[in-house]
């Protein structure tokens, strides 16, 4: 067997201390990153549709309606909506108009890409402490069938808020690394 087909046992722990199961955090904290949020929309969505079954099923076949199950389609498709829009918001899901921002100069495009972004920021604080006063003002207002209190309801949207937030700030540290390119020519896309 030749030299540099030997593998020797390090002394050293590896990078970042400890055995390889310190590694198993910090890889689900990232699985959670990337993926939490597309899993409680699936989640709700299945709630959501299997209420929605159960209660055609219990007014249809049984002839006894639950009194509970449209609310709970309700809330659930609420808490989809704005979850969804982080999510999209993410993925760059919304739409844009960039018919004149293609045509501008790439550098002039990438100034317009951070006056976006800024802009972005200052309408999602602004929906993230407007939604914390809509869920202060509704915490003591009771949905009618569910009994639960409605500012659960409402948190739907500092929550989707604050989401978006976090994303923002991904998105800007992608940008600053050079990870995500700040301009692009005709038909390539958007530069938000």
């Amino acid at each position: 067997m030749t030299r540099s087909m030997q593998v020797q046992a390090s002394p050293e722990p590896p990078p970042g201390g400890g055995t390889r199961w310190s590694a198993y955090p910090l890889k689900a904290g990232r699985l959670l990153w990337r993926w939490g949020t597309e899993t409680v929309v699936a989640l709700l969505m299945a709630v959501m549709v299997a209420t929605i079954i159960l209660q055609v099923f219990c007014r249809f076949v049984l002839g006894n309606p639950l009194s509970w199950s449209e609310e709970l389609a309700r809330y659930a498709f609420v808490w989809i909506t704005f979850l969804g829009a982080a999510v999209a918001y993410r993925h760059g899901g919304h739409i844009v108009v960039e018919t004149v921002v293609v045509l501008l100069p790439r550098r002039l495009q990438a100034a317009l890409a951070w006056i976006v972004d800024a802009l972005m920021v200052v309408a999602l604080v602004v929906l993230l402490v407007q939604g914390m006063n809509i869920v202060e003002v509704n915490s003591n207002v009771e949905a009618t069938m569910l009994e639960i209190p409605m500012s659960w309801v409402y948190a739907s949207v500092p929550v989707s808020a604050a989401l978006m937030l976090a994303y923002q700030v991904e998105r800007t540290l992608l940008r600053l690394k050079g990870r995500l390119p700040l301009d692009k020519a005709p038909g390539e896309g958007s530069v938000a």
